[in-house]
């Protein structure tokens, strides 16, 4: 065996290892980042969860107000009714007070 190809061979053995080593460290990191989309995918899939929830949580709530809007002008028919007895019922006592 000549210098030469000792060198070559020495370089060759070299250059596997750093990509043995290089390819090693990839499959690391695309394990990784692997484990890290799984995580992501998992927080999306809450995140999604939960605008369900609000977006539930808010036509509860617009429900609950139509409710109350007509709750509101039930009350407001009432009250008018009441102040138009209001002033009949006065309007009785004057007449009866007079007599």
């Amino acid at each position: 065996m000549t210098v030469a190809e000792a060198i070559i061979g020495v370089l060759g053995a070299g250059i596997l290892g750093l990509l043995g080593f290089f390819f090693a460290s990839l499959k690391s990191d695309i394990r990784a980042l692997g484990t890290r989309l799984d995580r992501h995918e998992e927080l999306l899939g809450d995140i999604r969860e939960r605008l369900a929830r609000i977006e539930a949580t808010q036509e509860a709530h617009g429900r609950l107000l139509a409710d109350h809007g007509r709750l509101l002008a039930d009350h407001g028919r009432l009250l008018a009714q009441m102040a138009d007895h209001g002033e009949r019922i006065a309007a009785l006592e004057g007449a009866a007070g007079a007599g």
